[in-house]
């Protein structure tokens, strides 16, 4: 088979414990005509010593030590320095198949798609793993689909995620492509917009990504901070996915379904920041509050009824008003807890709950 050359850009942030073994099957692929680029994001760990051995072994590997600015901006020099016609994704604390650039720059070629990708592997650190999907009777080693159904497929957010390091992408996608500087959680969502620019892509019925499911504190004493960032995250990009599915009628078939996403993560915000308020950044709420209200709901749309309760108390009420309505449900919680009549949690953060949205 023809190998054109395929950057990959390995993202790295304190993985000391993991970068050498997403690194060496990297490096151990049977498709060899690589560009490995590790980027390290202010590591404060071993984490750049680790990368600058890995440099000295392999003449493929580059090395770029940059200061901290978050997941997005990483992958943003990534793309910046890339100079071949494709590339790819690989997280540190990930690994990968030894056949999986072999079998899917294959697919790729050979039905000039824009976008490869492939099955997940969902890994424990109990040492349990089991695939993110299975294969309904898959009677061909690859499916290709157009631009509008694949955008469909990414958006039921099912066996067609949105991650970026399971996929291979031709470079040129990347032209004028957003990156949120900070934003670590739910950047993956940028690869939406990548499919939204594509002809044809095909997807790989193959299990060759290794993606560790690693384990970490979330409520309480824990970092309530963080997890508070990460939920804004979230919310901002299920938001812009929903008003871009708006602006685009080709996509309105997953409109219900966005809608939803886009209100259940983000009245769960607006109630985590009634709760701790002093994790976000001033007036965010408000403006939060502001996007959500310009949602509208559809016809046969799948909100819970109690959500559906709070979004119109939101919509036609307005934030202020939600406000002290909330802020008097979780008085009353905690005044009951007090008095032992009950015992009910009044915050739900995302990362805790990982939100079950509709077609999980």
């Amino acid at each position: 088979m023809n190998q054109p050359l395929l950057s990959v850009i390995v993202t790295c942030y304190n993985l000391e414990k993991y970068i050498d073994k997403c690194v060496s099957s990297i490096v151990n692929q049977t498709y060899q005509n690589l560009d490995i680029l590790l980027i390290d994001d202010g590591s404060t760990d071993n984490t750049g010593k680790i990368c600058d051995a890995w440099k000295e072994r392999d003449p493929r590997i580059r090395i770029i030590h940059k200061q901290n600015e978050g997941l997005a901006y990483a992958r943003k020099t990534g793309v910046e320095n890339v100079t071949a016609e494709y590339l790819t994704f690989v997280d540190a604390d990930d690994w990968i198949d030894a056949n999986m650039y072999s079998e899917m720059m294959e697919a790729l070629l050979s039905t000039n798609s824009d976008i490869a990708q492939c099955g997940v592997w969902l890994v424990y650190e109990d040492g349990r793993q089991k695939p993110h999907y299975k294969f309904e009777s898959a009677t061909t080693s690859f499916e290709v689909a157009g631009r509008i159904e694949s955008v469909l497929l990414m958006l039921e957010d099912k066996k067609w995620r949105p991650w970026m390091w399971n996929k291979i992408f031709k470079t040129h996608l990347f032209e004028n492509a957003r990156f949120y500087k900070g934003r670590g959680f739910a950047e993956d969502d940028l690869s939406l917009y990548l499919y939204h620019k594509t002809s044809q892509n095909v997807f790989v019925n193959g299990f060759y990504y290794f993606y560790l499911q690693r384990t970490g504190g979330i409520c309480g004493s824990v970092n309530v901070k963080g997890e508070m960032k990460n939920h804004r995250d979230f919310s901002d990009a299920f938001s812009e996915r929903y008003f871009f599915v708006k602006q685009h009628p080709e996509y309105h078939a997953a409109l219900p379904l966005i809608e939803c996403y886009a209100l259940r993560i983000g009245i769960s915000l607006l109630r985590n920041m009634i709760v701790f308020p002093q994790y976000s950044p001033k007036n965010y709420f408000y403006e939060k509050a502001r996007e959500l209200r310009r949602i509208s709901l559809s016809k046969g749309n799948k909100l819970q009824r109690g959500l559906k309760i709070e979004y119109y108390i939101l919509k036609f009420a307005g934030a202020i008003s939600y406000k002290l309505f909330r802020s008097l449900y979780v008085g009353i919680i905690n005044m009951t807890n007090k008095l032992k009549i009950t015992d009910r949690q009044t915050c739900c953060l995302l990362s805790k709950l990982r939100i079950r949205l509709p077609g999980d």
